[in-house]
């Protein structure tokens, strides 16, 4: 009996460190919360520098299936990419009636930095040409309705590049 105790209390620690571990991993994940009401993808264009020049090479989608409610996406880099700046594109399906933004989250090994609400546009800016915004409610929406492309956000300056560095970086947070 007692074996047996030991070896559960070693398989338990064992599954405990193995999902810490997990957090260690080198991949940048990109939570979004949303509401996204009709099935679409978003287009995640990166670079490894401090351009903003973003080109379909540097570029992944990520599928979303349509939802009323809240949900939260997860964008994953591959653990040999570091972005330094991150595009968003929501989507090329003209149903998409509108996309509201509530909540970016940016986690990388044990460290996180988060935007909610109007605090997303302190980091990324629209697009104007092709996105309209209300911030207040966080509601993106394609400016003609006919249009292909959808609502984007681009990095907001030297904000989003600097909070990636942070997080990256070894030296510890002040």
């Amino acid at each position: 009996m007692k074996a047996i105790k030991i070896i559960s209390f070693v398989v338990v620690l064992t599954l405990f460190f193995n999902c810490e571990n997990n957090n260690n991993t080198n991949q940048l994940v990109v939570s979004i919360d949303a509401v996204i009401k009709t099935t679409d993808s978003i287009n995640t264009y990166y670079t490894t520098n401090n351009s903003i020049e973003f080109n379909d090479s540097l570029s992944f989608w990520t599928k979303v299936k349509g939802s009323k409610k809240n949900q939260k996406i997860e964008i994953v880099f591959p653990d040999t990419i570091q972005p330094k700046q991150i595009r968003l594109d929501f989507g090329r399906n003209i149903k998409q009636p509108e996309i509201i933004i509530n909540e970016l989250k940016f986690s990388y090994k044990q460290k996180s930095f988060s935007a909610k609400g109007e605090e997303v546009y302190y980091l990324f800016r629209v697009d104007d040409s092709n996105t309209t915004i209300d911030k207040l409610t966080g509601s993106l929406k394609r400016k003609e309705k006919s249009q292909i492309v959808g609502p984007s956000l681009y990095p907001n300056g030297e904000k989003l590049f600097q909070k990636l560095n942070q997080l990256y970086s070894t030296k510890p947070q002040k």
